[in-house]
């Protein structure tokens, strides 16, 4: 099998019937998880199995157990799956995770091969406002491309992932990618800015600061004087307006009660 399994009675029940319930246990790898196979239970449970055989002739030795000669394939058969079951669905979860928070193989490949002194600076003129095509093209010229024309493409294929990538934090958020870049830039541009290199430079895996950039960036974004943020909130059918503390409430469209912004705002988070 590959593998050795070793088992220890740990407790006896039952022992007024026919049928005593042994119980057993022994080391194994797994994630929680209860299967019964032909009488025999097992639980797998913080890397440790637990099993239970309610034979009246138990007599099988394996590792230690005795089980009823009946149950002695199921057994192993079960546990060997589980233990692979537990492995495919770990990785499954893994992959799973690094496709949602990572960029694209592709743009992860090319900011990989850019000068990070140019990236770096590309970073902060995206930060400024000031990322232009010239800007672009001389963010990728490590990458030694022939022409201007060239470079500008992959640049903008490689922003338009970042894009995509930054709009599903936003969307978590409950707000277009546009409005959450703008409030985390009017928040804390020096902040928000530290908080995009670092995510750029992990290929988006580790987004857990510029996650808490665009929350504050947003919290701080709902206020009275914030027109445009009131203007397209009217246009939308809800009534605004400035609460006795000078915070900004809504209501409107099925909303019944005024609501302040950071409670209206946790309503469409994802």
């Amino acid at each position: 099998m590959g593998e050795t399994i070793k088992f220890q009675a740990h407790s006896v029940t039952d022992t007024h019937t026919d049928e005593p319930t042994i119980h057993y246990s022994t080391s194994s790898s797994g994630v929680s998880s209860y299967k019964n196979v032909g009488g025999k239970e097992s639980l797998t449970s913080s890397g440790v199995t637990r099993a239970t055989s309610r034979a009246k002739d138990a007599g099988v030795m394996i590792g230690g157990l005795s089980i009823h000669p009946d149950e002695v394939e199921d057994f192993l058969r079960e546990i060997e799956g589980e233990q692979a079951e537990a492995e495919d669905e770990t990785e499954q979860a893994d992959d799973e995770v690094a496709e949602s928070t990572a960029f694209e193989e592709s743009a992860n490949i090319v900011l990989n091969d850019l000068d990070k002194g140019d990236l770096a600076n590309a970073v902060n003129l995206a930060v400024k406002g000031e990322l232009n095509e010239d800007n672009i093209a001389r963010a990728v010229s490590s990458l030694g491309l022939g022409d201007r024309d060239s470079a500008i493409e992959v640049g903008n294929n490689v922003i338009e992932s970042l894009t995509e990538s930054f709009e599903k934090l936003a969307q978590a958020e409950g707000m277009d990618k546009h409005t959450a870049w703008h409030a985390m830039m009017d928040w804390n541009r020096t902040e928000a800015g530290k908080a995009v290199q670092d995510w750029v430079a992990t290929g988006g895996v580790d987004a857990e600061r510029l996650k808490h950039a665009i929350s504050e960036g947003l919290n701080a974004y709902g206020k009275p004087e914030n027109e445009a943020l009131v203007n397209v909130l009217k246009e939308d059918g809800y009534e605004v307006k400035r609460s006795q503390s000078g915070g900004l409430i809504i209501k409107g469209n099925g909303i019944a009660d005024w609501m302040h912004w950071r409670e209206f705002r946790n309503a469409y988070k994802q």
